[in-house]
């Protein structure tokens, strides 16, 4: 296992994810990457007025304001550092990335870049609907390698 992809947001889930990938890196001598996805860099706005075709709601696609963008960069950025000086003390094979999407889709486009396993923390959710995370449930059925969910 050469390659090991974190999908990281700072939340406990996702730090007993790094924590666990950590330990697996250890013992397989892998490169780890800890990727946070800070958001959509689109808002889809849908405006009041029907469709007299279809009943449908019309919707537009606007770009993120840059201030918006700003935030969630910096936001992301705090994650990452808070635990980033933490991890390069006992791991040096170890990277940091943050871009912009949706989640699943954005772990799932960096997975295919060579990884051999993803490391993701979800929550149980207590649904008879909802067997998984959403984030979680999209990235194992997308994942072009293993996924190893940790709770």
């Amino acid at each position: 296992m050469r390659k090991i992809l974190v999908a990281f947001d700072g939340l406990e889930e996702s730090k007993k994810a790094l924590s666990f990938a950590l330990k697996l890196a250890t013992f397989f001598d892998s490169h780890v990457t800890v990727l946070n996805v800070a958001g959509q860099s689109i808002v889809p706005m849908v405006s009041s007025s029907l469709s007299s075709h279809t009943g449908e709601s019309q919707g537009v696609i606007y770009p993120l304001p840059e201030h918006m963008r700003d935030l969630m960069v910096k936001e992301a950025m705090k994650v990452l550092s808070e635990t980033k000086e933490d991890v390069e003390k006992t791991w040096s094979k170890i990277d940091f990335a943050i871009v912009f999407g949706d989640a699943a889709s954005e772990i799932v486009k960096e997975a295919r870049k060579d990884y051999d396993l993803i490391v993701i923390g979800y929550r149980s959710i207590h649904s008879p609907i909802l067997s998984l995370g959403n984030v979680a449930e999209k990235v194992v059925k997308n994942a072009p390698c293993s996924v190893l969910l940790i709770r």
